[in-house]
């Protein structure tokens, strides 16, 4: 069994250095729908990492606080914050630990996170932790929109012949709606924001070492043949080794039901 809150202790520099900006318009797009420009409402970015999210909202005038399991994740979070002078919380705890002494809060923000979590479980703890007016946000890269590209085609080949057990953790299995629906966060809206992504070999190798498939630490002795094998195959793709994909990332924005007027 993978240790989920120890698997990304080999990745943050790779994380830091490849992982797709989050776009700019779906911060604001975030902070408009929960009217956070006030000041007042906080927000809880859950399994946060080295925190780009967090320093986003920042950036906007949002009070925010970055909750992350992995300590090599948090440390560079943490440092962050201190280089560019930034008064950010930044706490040490699994998602599945949040509870009312961490709120109060309007709106739980998972970056690239949910499905590490128990997400049934954590969802019940939000509902004691949220404002009222407040809610839950689910952003990732869209997989469907990355399986149609060059890059994601390879990828997923990788992954077959690299890691064919997948990443073994049972909270990953199931669709994010399915479990916002079955929660007090049930109405749910998904927006799509499109992103271009102009990266060259280095780029795309850099960025399979930052996930759960392809982290130093998983591959282990490997490693080296793996970024050979890797390397191989994106130069068949694309000898000049420079690509450009159209991808999305997906905001699912969950909310508790609005009473109706009468």
């Amino acid at each position: 069994m993978i240790d989920t809150t120890t698997l990304f202790d080999s990745t943050v520099d790779h994380y830091v250095r490849y992982r797709l900006p989050y776009p700019p318009e779906m911060i604001a797009d975030i902070v408009g729908r929960f009217a956070l420009e006030d000041g007042v409402g906080r927000v809880l970015d859950i399994g946060c990492g080295p925190g780009p999210l967090t320093f986003g909202l920042h950036a906007l005038g949002v009070a925010v606080t970055g909750i992350e399991p992995n300590e090599p994740m948090l440390a560079a979070a943490r440092r962050r914050a201190l280089e560019i002078g930034a008064d950010i919380p930044f706490v040490h705890k699994i998602a599945e630990a949040v509870a009312p002494e961490d709120g109060p809060a309007r709106v739980a923000l998972f970056g690239r996170s949910f499905h590490w979590t128990d997400r049934a479980l954590v969802l019940h703890r939000l509902d004691s932790v949220l404002e009222p007016g407040g809610g839950v946000v689910v952003v990732h890269e869209d997989g469907r929109t990355r399986s149609e590209t060059k890059i994601g085609r390879t990828i997923e080949a990788l992954k077959e012949d690299w890691c064919p057990e997948g990443v073994p953790h049972a909270a990953n299995r199931g669709q994010h709606e399915d479990f916002l629906r079955a929660s007090a966060f049930c109405e749910v809206e998904r927006v799509l924001y499109p992103v271009t992504r102009r990266w060259t070999v280095d780029d795309a190798i850099g960025h399979m070492f930052s996930t759960s498939y392809f982290n130093p630490k998983r591959l282990g002795s490997r490693v080296d043949s793996f970024e050979i094998d890797a390397r191989s195959r994106l130069l068949a793709l694309e000898p000049t080794g420079l690509f450009e994909e159209r991808l999305a990332f997906s905001a699912l924005y969950a909310r508790r039901p609005r009473r109706k007027a009468h």
